[in-house]
């Protein structure tokens, strides 16, 4: 629990350093947040020709990205999921599958499966993939699905038993093997706390959670200008979220936010962020320090 008049960077730095919790993204190469810094480091770009954005794993060990292959004089291109460790070894291509984006992709707790949006043919589908057999499960959604991305970071239950994405402007949920689907309210970019109490989403200017069953609705503050999901840290006591701002009328500039949900207090935790790709807290002391050697900023 915080200390007597403890701040939030303040706290977080005090874990950071004890326990090497961070909160980490894939864009173009793997970035890190130094709360004690008050900064993101850029790493290096792991994968030569990836699309991007892509998923860090719970433990911070391994990277989920899209490789594009282009062939015929780059007349013809092939997107496909790749799999890297942090370090940029050992990648794994799986030549099966078609990611539309990666900002999407959602790995299980135990990183033995992912939950992603891909194209089949001319179609999108919503997916879970096996990484160790390579066996995809589509299941539909309720409403079409739109270009938004439908999964977050941090969509799957603690027992990686169900999962929770949003499309047509709602929160919904299903079991993995089973062909049922709820809508648990009107919404966006759910995510579900790693406790597995409560689903967060996103609707006009403020922020919610609901129970998984579809009872409890709260609003958990207002926010105007969040663009992103609410993205939970691994014991449910703080939240962080990307916030915009303007240089200049119609030039937004972005920073990482950070609230503890206990009593309310709020900081940025860096600027200079990507709008709408997904972080994933992670508790590993290797990490910061890698990103640290590599960064370009």
């Amino acid at each position: 629990m915080a200390g007597t008049g403890e701040t939030v960077r303040g706290e977080l730095a005090r874990m950071q350093k004890q326990t090497g919790l961070a909160l980490a993204t894939y864009w173009v190469g793997l970035q890190v947040v130094s709360f004690r810094k008050h900064r993101k480091y850029d790493g290096n770009k792991l994968v030569p020709m990836d699309g991007g954005a892509g998923a860090v794993s719970p433990s911070g060990t391994e990277i989920a990205v899209r490789v594009d292959h282009f062939e015929k004089d780059y007349r013809d291109n092939r997107e496909l999921l790749g799999v890297v460790r942090s370090d940029g070894s050992g990648l794994r291509e799986y030549p099966e599958v078609h990611p539309i984006d990666m900002m999407d992709g959602c790995w299980s707790h135990d990183q033995s499966k992912m939950a992603m949006t891909v194209r089949i043919g001319p179609y999108a589908k919503l997916g879970i993939l096996d990484l160790g057999s390579s066996q995809m499960r589509t299941f539909e959604s309720q409403g079409p699905l739109n270009d938004t991305p439908h999964f977050t970071s941090q969509c799957w239950s603690p027992d990686d038993r169900q999962v929770v994405f949003g499309n047509d402007g709602s929160v919904q949920l299903t079991e993995i093997g089973k062909d049922e689907l709820r809508i648990l309210a009107r919404g966006t970019k759910p995510t579900w706390s790693p406790d597995g109490n409560w689903i967060a989403f996103h609707d006009g200017n403020s922020f919610y959670a609901i129970r998984p069953s579809g009872t409890g609705k709260r609003k958990l503050f207002h926010k105007t200008r969040a663009v992103s999901a609410l993205f939970w840290s691994p014991d449910s006591r703080f939240v962080a979220y990307v916030h915009a701002d303007f240089f200049a009328l119609d030039v937004e500039f972005y920073h990482l936010m950070v609230r503890r949900l206990e009593d309310g207090a709020e900081d940025w935790v860096a600027d200079g962020v990507e709008c709408c790709i997904s972080y994933q807290w992670v508790t590993n002391p290797a990490l910061l320090k890698q990103a640290k050697d590599a960064g370009k900023n």
